[in-house]
């Protein structure tokens, strides 16, 4: 078998690493995906690589197991056809393991090709240990921790401080801030920062944000849900430090004019380093709440995890902590309040006169 590298820079395109490489071919893992966005994004990045790189005339999008169906896949491949120009789409492919077979569009892997893609889909998840954040999680979250900074004018960050809040290594500290070395200012003190908001880092962020948070959604069933402000007065008499609100409510805590109107949802972050975080104080809040089994329902909470050694939650006076303003960003993200999250980007003093 010829040879397979891993975590590969691409020439002309900064900040991004092909999760394998052989020869003239860059593959890209997803792995459970259920977003149709992350694929869109994934898809938009391959087509870059294929069209940045000398080197590479191939690129192929391994899903495993994904949690959207054939022929949703095929609607977005369509898409992606229809905006992508004819001389770059056909060099990219996608191949798709569903309980051990393996299909693909626009068709299947040859024989020949199987053992290669095996190959690569065994490293990947073998990189995502139970217990433990993967290298691509931690990135993401030294990328927020960065722009949370960057948002709020506090000027650099040492790297002891990105170790102690990020709770990373300092090697995963160290490829991230490579990963990013297009869009930071490093100081002699050897102190860094955001010099400029960081588009396709961030794009990148909004599209697996399900994925990195681990978002779960509850719905109500019954014909009579508990209204958001219900289960915000019930979740303030809980006392719990380790949850905090975002969501519409935090925009506008942190943006009082913030043109946001009504509270369609309560959207809190929980701080946990636990992979999947307690959520059975859910059902003090509302017995009736259930886990949504489609992201098409209409939530009436939507929580998300914090992993990181610190929440940066700010305390409230209520006792009852917000969520900080990037996560507050991410959840109007997250609720498809697409606009209002750009209003809330633009006003922060950081972003004035910047492009974004």
């Amino acid at each position: 078998m010829k040879t397979l590298r891993y975590e590969c820079s691409i020439e002309n395109f900064p900040g991004f690493r092909a999760d394998a490489v052989m020869v003239d071919t860059a593959y890209e893992v997803l792995i459970e995906t259920k977003d149709a966005r992350r694929l869109r994004t994934t898809l938009m990045d391959l087509a870059r690589v294929v069209s940045s790189s000398k080197e590479l005339r191939r690129a192929v999008l391994v899903l495993e197991e994904p949690g959207i169906t054939d022929s949703r896949l095929r609607d977005e491949w369509q898409g992606a056809a229809s905006v992508l120009r004819p001389e770059i789409f056909n060099h990219l492919s996608a191949v798709v393991r569903r309980s051990g077979k393996w299909s693909g569009i626009p068709q299947s892997p040859v024989s020949s090709e199987v053992p290669v893609l095996e190959e690569i889909l065994q490293h990947e998840l073998s990189q995502r240990p139970t217990g433990a954040s993967r290298s691509s999680e931690a990135h993401y979250e030294i990328l927020r921790i960065l722009i949370h900074q960057w948002l709020l004018g506090r000027g650099p960050l040492s790297i002891g401080s990105l170790l102690e809040i990020s709770g990373a290594s300092h090697p995963t500290v160290s490829r991230s801030l490579e990963r990013l070395e297009h869009c930071l200012k490093r100081h002699s003190d050897r102190s860094v920062e955001l010099r400029i908001f960081p588009r396709d880092e961030w794009a990148r962020l909004v599209a697996v944000s399900d994925d990195v948070r681990a978002t779960v959604r509850f719905v109500d069933r019954s014909g009579q849900a508990r209204s958001p402000e219900s289960l915000l007065r019930r979740l303030r008499s809980l006392g719990r430090q380790d949850l905090s609100v975002g969501g519409v409510w935090g925009a506008k805590h942190y943006q009082p004019s913030l043109d946001l109107i009504g509270n369609p949802r309560l959207d809190l972050s929980i701080h946990s380093a636990r992979k999947a975080a307690d959520l059975s104080f859910v059902e003090k809040l509302d017995p009736a709440l259930e886990k949504a089994t489609r992201r098409d329902e209409s939530p009436t909470l939507v929580i998300h995890t914090i992993r990181r050694a610190q929440s940066l939650f700010q305390p409230a006076e209520n006792n009852l902590p917000w969520a900080d303003p990037l996560e507050c960003l991410l959840d109007l993200h997250e609720a498809r309040l697409e606009s209002q999250a750009l209003e809330f980007l633009k006003s922060f003093p950081a972003t004035k006169g910047r492009p974004l």
